[in-house]
């Protein structure tokens, strides 16, 4: 099992929100805090989908709007026990709010301040 680490997964839907979520994703995967596992693989593959459940037992599932796919496909395949953030949350507009630097950084330093720390250090 990964030591520290999140797996994360993300909708990376056709919208400005989707947007949001996916690049979330990447910049905390490059920051090293979380491994971004594909959302389309879980939904297709059960082998990716045991193998991941047996590498993270943390995982973080951001979604970009209240239709929650990224949530739904985990649950459809037995992952419960994940923090759930949806991009809608930070008050961006589907289809209307720009992606901005800012708001992703806002969603990234909510995630590292408050999520990642209680999923790292505070086990369920």
């Amino acid at each position: 099992m990964e030591d520290g680490k999140v797996g994360i997964v993300a909708c990376s839907g056709a919208s400005n929100t989707g947007a949001y979520s996916d690049l979330v994703a990447r910049k905390l995967m490059q920051r090293g805090k979380s491994k971004m596992l594909c959302l389309a693989r879980f939904a297709i593959d059960e082998k990716f989908t045991e193998q991941s459940k047996q590498e993270y037992s943390r995982f973080v599932v951001l979604d970009g709007c209240p239709i929650n796919c990224a949530e739904e496909i985990l649950k459809d395949k037995g992952i419960t026990t994940f923090k759930h953030i949806n991009t809608t949350d930070f008050g961006i507009v589907k289809g209307k709010t720009p992606v901005t630097v800012d708001k992703v950084d806002e969603i990234i330093d909510y995630i590292e301040t408050v999520e990642l720390n209680n999923l790292i250090y505070n086990e369920k």
